[in-house]
C-alpha cells in the first residue's frame, strides 16, 4: 500500500510539473513583448513601420522607388523576398503576412566595419503561426535553403544559407516575435540582453511618441545620435571625425516622423539635447533660433553649408581654446568675437576634382559694425607691427580686401569646426564679415554677390529653402551635385567605388538640409531630401525661337556678350561684309558698327565711364575698338597700331579694380604691346618680345599684391611677367614640348601656392607654381602618334575644363582628375572645335563642331548626344542657361543665317 501511495503520489508531481510547464510556456507565448526594448543599444537607427503595403504602393507612385530599386542591395532583398514567396504556403503570400503589424528594424555597426540590421516582426494569430510554422518547413525542405540549428544560452537559433545568391540569415522567435537578422553576432548580441533581463527600450524617453497614428506618415524613426559618428566613420576619412563628432554631440537621441513625397523626403520630430560636458549643446546653449540671412550672400555654387543661429556665437569658441592658446592676438581676437551675433556660417564651395581642398568661406553677423572696424584695423596694425611689414589691402569694386596673416583666426573667433585657414583675407559686404584663405577665393564670390548668382536670387534654391524650417539654432545643407567631389575626396577608398556606383540616386536627390530649432527644453528637428525639378522631354528636344537671316554669309561664332543697361544675355556676330550685329535677348537687331575687316580673337566687356556702362572691345588685324551700347566708338577709339601689325588676341586687364584698364595685345611674332585706355603705350611693352608665337591669349591673376601676366609660347615655354613685363624668378622655363593651348591658374595665397595647370600637344599633364618650380607631371594614354591634346577652360567662368584628345576622328574628354569622360568616333578626321559649359553642378554640356561638314554635336554630362542629332553650324555656338525654366539657349550660324534655339536636357 505506501509503496502505491508513493507512485500515485510521484505520478501526481510529473503530472502537476508538465501542466505547470504547460502553461508557463502558454502563459510567455500570451504575453506581450514590447520590441523596442529588445533592440540593443548600439543601434544608431531604428525604424518602426506598418502598413507596408500602402508604403510599397506610395513607393511606387513616386521617383524614389525607380532609384532605389536599381540599388545592389536593394535588388538582393528583393530577390531573397521573390525566393521566399515562391515557398510561402497557400494563398497567404508573405506580403500580406507582414502587412498591417508594426515591424521594427534596427540598424547596427558590426566589428567597426560593417552596418547590418535586425528586423522584429510579430506573429498574431494562430493563422500567422501556421503560416510562420509551415514556411519554416518549406525552407528546410527546399533545395534553394540550406538550415541549420544551433542552441545559444538556452535559445534555439536557425541560421539558413540561400545557396543561389549567397546570402544567409539567422533567426528565432521570442514570445510570438520573430527576430532575425543577416549578422548572427546581432542576433546573439539580442539573446543576451533577453537573458539578462530588466529590458528597458533605448528610446523610452519617446515612448509616449507614435507618428504613425497621424495621416500620410509611413514610419517611425528614431535616432541615437551618441552611435551616429561610428556610422558615418566607416564612409568618412579620420580627418573628418573630430567635426563629426563634435557636431553629432547636439543631441543624445531623437523621433522623428517619415513623410514621402513624388519628390520629397521629409523627416520630422523632436529630438533631446546632449547635456554632457563639452557637448555642442552644452556649448552653444541657445535660446532662440534666427533666420538664414547669409542666404543673399552665399553662391549658388555652395556645395556644403555649416549655419548656426545663435544669439552669441562666441559660445562656439569652446572648442577653439587649442587655437587661442598661445596667440599673441587672444586678446583682440576675444574682443573682435563678440562684435558678431546672430549668424555664423562655414561654406564649402564647388570643387573640380578630388584632388583640391575645397575653398571655404566663413560668413559671420556683424552686431556692432563700428567696433567690429575699429578691432579688425587695431588687429592688423598688431599683426604688421610683429611681422615688420605693411598692412596689405586691396580694392576690388566697391570692396576693401584686407590681409589678416594670423594662423587660424577663424578658429580663434568661432571655434575649432572654422580651422583650417593659414592666414585670412577679410572683406565687409554689408552687415557680414567675410573670411578666406585665399584671395580669389573672395574675388570670385564677390563676382557672384555682383552678379546675384546667390542663394536669394536662385530659383531652385529658393523652391528648396521655402520646404525647410525658417529659423534654426543649426542647419547642414548639402547639395550632392555641387559636392559630388568633395563627397568623393572625403569618403574612404574603399567606399569611394560604393559611392560611384550609387552616383545616379545621390545626384538625384540633390538638395539636402538638415536642421535643429529650439523649442522649450528638445531641438524641433527637419530633415528634408529633395529633388531638383528636371523636365523630361521627347524626342527632338530642340525648339527655334528665332531665325534671322542676314545680306551676307556670317563669318563668325556668336559672341556672348550683356545688355549694357539690364545685363540680359546677347551676342554679337560679324559678316562677310565686316559688319558687327548686335542681337538682344528680345530677338531684335541692336546696334551695328562696320569694322571693315575682320576682328580677331574675342569681344570683350568692360565697365567704363562716370556711368559705369558695360562698353564693348574687340581688336582688327591692327585695330582695337571700343563702341558704346549704340556701336558708336568711345572717345580715343580706334587705336591704329600700325598697319604691319597683325594682332592674334586682344586681352584686357584692371589691375587697380578701379577702371584704369590696360590692353594688351600679341602679334604672329610673339611680340606684346599694351596701352592704357587713352591709348598711350606702356613703357616695357612697345614691344615686350617673346621671341615665339603664343599658344593663347596672355593670362592674368592677382596673388598676394602680385600682378602676374602668364603667356605660353608654342615652342613650350612659359613666362611669367609683371606690370611692367619683367620676368618673375624661376622663368622662363620650357615643358619640354609644344603647347597649342592655355591654362588653368589657381590662385593661392602666394606664388608659392599658385598652381598653374597645362596640358603640351603630346598629352603630358604638367602643374606649376608661380615660382617657376614643376610640382607634378602626368602622361595622358596617346594612342597613336597622330594624337593630339589641348585644354579647354569652361566657356562662361574659366574655374573649370577639360582635357581633350584628338585622334584620326576620334575625340576623347578627359576631366579634371585625368579621367576619360566619354570618346566620340567622326566621319572626318580634320580637328574639331571643343567648346565645355559648366552651369554648375551637373549642369555640364559639351559642343563639339566640325568645320568641314558644318555641324555641331551637343552632349550631357553622361556624353549622350543632346536631341539625337547634331545641329547645321559653320561655327562655334554660344549657350546660355536659364534656372528660372531650367532650360538651355543656344545660338548658331549657318551660311546667311542666325538661329536662337532652346531645349532642356533630359535627366
Amino acid at each position: 500500500m505506501p509503496k502505491r501511495i508513493l507512485l500515485y503520489f510521484l505520478g501526481f508531481v510529473v503530472l502537476a510539473s508538465l501542466a505547470y510547464y504547460g502553461f508557463s510556456r502558454w502563459k510567455d507565448s500570451r504575453e506581450k513583448v514590447d520590441l523596442w526594448t529588445l533592440v540593443p543599444d548600439s543601434a544608431t537607427f531604428i525604424v518602426e513601420t506598418s502598413h507596408h503595403a500602402a508604403l510599397v504602393e506610395h513607393l511606387k507612385e513616386t521617383e524614389l522607388w525607380n532609384s532605389v530599386a536599381i540599388l545592389p542591395f536593394a535588388q538582393r532583398f528583393q530577390e531573397n523576398m521573390a525566393w521566399l514567396d515562391s515557398i510561402s504556403p497557400g494563398s497567404q503570400r508573405l506580403a500580406r503576412f507582414l502587412d498591417q503589424k508594426n515591424i521594427l528594424t534596427s540598424v547596427h555597426v558590426v566589428g567597426k566595419a560593417d552596418v547590418e540590421v535586425v528586423y522584429y516582426v510579430p506573429v498574431n494569430s494562430v493563422g500567422e503561426h501556421r503560416f510562420v510554422r509551415t514556411l519554416t518547413e518549406n525552407i528546410s525542405k527546399s533545395a534553394v535553403y540550406k538550415e541549420d540549428t544551433r542552441k545559444y544560452q538556452g535559445v534555439e537559433l536557425t541560421d539558413v544559407i540561400n545557396t543561389r545568391n549567397g546570402s544567409s540569415f539567422t533567426y528565432f522567435s521570442y514570445h510570438n516575435n520573430l527576430i532575425m537578422s543577416p549578422s548572427p553576432v546581432l542576433v546573439e548580441e539580442i539573446v543576451r540582453r533577453i537573458n539578462h533581463g530588466n529590458l528597458v527600450s533605448v528610446a523610452a524617453s519617446f515612448k509616449s511618441t507614435n507618428y504613425l497614428n497621424q495621416p500620410e506618415v509611413y514610419a517611425n524613426v528614431f535616432v541615437n545620435y551618441r552611435n551616429l559618428p561610428d556610422l558615418l566613420g566607416l564612409f568618412m576619412q579620420p580627418e573628418l571625425m573630430p567635426q563629426v563628432q563634435y557636431l553629432s554631440s547636439l543631441c543624445q537621441s531623437g523621433m522623428l516622423e517619415l513623410k514621402l513625397e513624388h519628390d520629397k523626403i521629409f523627416l520630422n520630430g523632436f529630438s533631446n539635447p546632449e547635456r554632457l560636458k563639452g557637448s555642442l549643446h552644452s556649448d552653444m546653449q541657445p535660446r532662440r533660433p534666427y533666420p538664414l540671412g547669409v542666404k543673399a550672400y552665399l553662391p549658388s555654387r555652395t556645395a556644403v553649408l555649416l549655419h548656426f543661429g545663435l544669439e552669441e556665437v562666441a559660445r562656439l569658441r569652446a572648442q577653439g581654446s587649442e587655437a587661442r592658446k598661445g596667440s599673441a592676438y587672444a586678446a583682440t581676437a576675444d574682443s573682435l568675437v563678440h562684435t558678431f551675433s546672430n549668424e555664423v556660417a562655414l561654406a564649402y564651395l564647388e570643387s573640380y576634382n578630388i584632388t583640391t581642398s575645397p575653398e571655404k568661406v566663413v560668413f559671420a553677423h556683424l552686431g556692432k559694425k563700428a567696433s567690429a572696424n575699429k578691432l579688425l584695423a587695431s588687429l592688423i596694425r598688431q599683426v604688421a607691427a610683429a611681422r615688420k611689414n605693411k598692412p596689405y589691402k586691396e580694392e576690388y569694386g566697391s570692396y576693401t580686401i584686407q590681409l589678416l596673416d594670423v594662423p587660424e583666426l577663424p578658429a580663434q573667433l568661432f571655434g575649432r569646426l572654422f580651422g583650417g585657414f593659414e592666414q585670412s583675407y577679410v572683406v565687409q559686404v554689408d552687415d557680414y564679415m567675410l573670411f578666406s584663405s585665399d584671395m580669389a577665393t573672395l574675388r570670385s564670390l564677390l563676382d557672384d554677390i555682383s552678379a546675384e548668382n546667390v542663394w536669394s536670387k536662385s530659383v531652385a534654391q529658393k523652391a528648396f529653402l521655402e520646404e525647410t524650417l525658417q529659423e534654426a539654432n543649426f542647419s547642414l545643407y548639402l547639395n550632392t551635385v555641387n559636392a559630388w567631389y568633395i563627397l568623393n575626396r572625403y569618403v574612404t577608398d574603399n567606399d569611394r567605388e560604393d559611392l560611384l556606383q550609387n552616383a545616379s540616386l545621390i545626384k538625384r536627390f540633390n538638395q539636402v538640409s538638415l536642421q535643429f530649432s529650439k523649442v522649450d527644453s528638445q531641438y524641433y528637428t527637419s530633415f528634408v531630401f529633395r529633388r531638383q525639378n528636371r523636365s523630361k522631354t521627347g524626342e527632338d528636344v530642340f525648339s527655334t525661337e528665332l531665325t534671322m537671316p542676314f545680306p551676307s554669309r556670317l563669318d563668325t561664332r556668336p559672341f556672348a556678350i550683356q545688355n549694357a543697361v539690364d545685363r540680359s544675355p546677347e551676342v554679337v556676330v560679324q559678316d562677310s561684309a565686316n559688319i558687327l550685329y548686335n542681337i538682344t535677348a528680345n530677338d531684335k537687331l541692336g546696334w551695328t558698327d562696320t569694322v571693315g575687316t575682320s576682328i580677331r580673337g574675342e569681344v570683350q566687356q568692360i565697365e567704363y565711364g562716370p556711368d559705369k556702362k558695360l562698353r564693348y572691345l574687340y581688336a582688327t588685324a591692327n585695330h582695337i575698338h571700343a563702341v558704346d551700347n549704340h556701336g558708336q566708338e568711345l572717345d580715343n577709339f580706334p587705336f591704329n597700331l600700325g598697319d604691319s601689325l597683325r594682332i592674334q588676341h586682344l586681352s584686357v586687364y584692371d589691375y587697380d579694380g578701379k577702371g584704369n584698364y590696360g590692353l594688351l595685345v600679341d602679334d604672329a611674332q610673339g611680340n606684346l604691346y599694351q596701352y592704357d585706355m587713352r591709348g598711350t603705350a606702356i613703357p616695357g611693352w612697345q614691344p615686350r618680345p617673346m621671341d615665339y608665337r603664343l599658344a593663347a591669349a596672355p593670362q592674368h591673376v592677382q596673388v598676394g599684391g602680385h600682378d602676374v601676366l602668364l603667356v605660353l609660347l608654342e615652342n613650350g615655354y612659359v613666362y611669367a611677367l609683371n606690370r611692367d613685363g619683367e620676368t618673375y624668378p624661376g622663368f622662363p622655363f620650357s615643358v619640354k614640348s609644344p603647347l597649342t593651348s592655355g591654362a588653368v591658374i589657381r590662385a593661392g595665397s602666394d606664388l608659392r601656392r599658385t598652381e598653374v595647370t597645362a596640358v603640351t600637344k603630346y598629352g603630358q599633364v604638367v602643374v606649376f607654381n608661380l615660382q617657376g618650380k614643376v610640382l607634378r607631371r602626368e602622361q595622358l594614354l596617346r594612342p597613336s602618334k597622330r594624337a593630339m591634346f589641348e585644354l579647354v577652360p569652361e566657356s562662361s567662368n574659366g574655374r573649370s575644363f577639360i582635357l581633350v584628345r584628338q585622334d584620326q576622328g576620334k575625340v576623347a574628354i578627359f576631366d579634371q582628375d585625368l579621367k576619360q569622360v566619354f570618346e566620340k568616333r567622326y566621319v572626318t578626321s580634320a580637328p574639331k572645335i571643343v567648346q565645355f559649359y559648366h552651369f554648375g553642378g551637373d549642369k555640364k554640356l559639351y559642343a563639339m563642331t566640325e568645320t568641314g561638314p558644318q555641324k555641331t554635336y551637343l552632349y550631357d554630362v553622361k556624353g549622350n548626344l543632346i536631341g539625337s542629332r547634331a545641329l547645321e553650324s559653320s561655327q562655334p555656338v554660344t549657350l546660355y542657361y536659364n534656372e528660372a525654366t531650367n532650360s538651355y539657349t543656344l545660338y548658331k550660324v549657318f551660311r546667311r543665317e542666325l538661329k536662337k534655339i532652346s531645349f532642356k536636357v533630359a535627366e
